[in-house]
């Protein structure tokens, strides 16, 4: 092996190794952490949506029980009172 040779190697080596203590290279990887934490929280609430039973009462039957005033319906219709 020449000298040449030797010297090439050693840079392809060097080349080849991540840039870990450079403030680059660690911005990076905290860049490329916070990708995988944001992606792996979105995928494991999805699991959590999907596994959890669906709860009776919606926004649906919130405002369907609303009265005009704001305030919340009775649990049970009233009925209406005769004249």
């Amino acid at each position: 092996m020449s000298a040449s040779e030797i010297a090439d190697n050693k840079w392809e080596v060097q080349a080849s190794k991540a840039p870990v203590g450079t403030i680059g290279g660690i911005a990076q990887m905290v860049l490329f952490i916070g990708f995988i934490l944001l992606f792996g929280y979105i995928i494991g609430m999805s699991i959590v949506a999907i596994v959890t039973p669906k709860k009776e009462s919606s926004l649906g039957e919130m405002y369907k029980n609303m009265k005009t005033d704001g305030s919340t319906a009775p649990a049970t219709p009233a009925t209406p009172e005769k004249p």
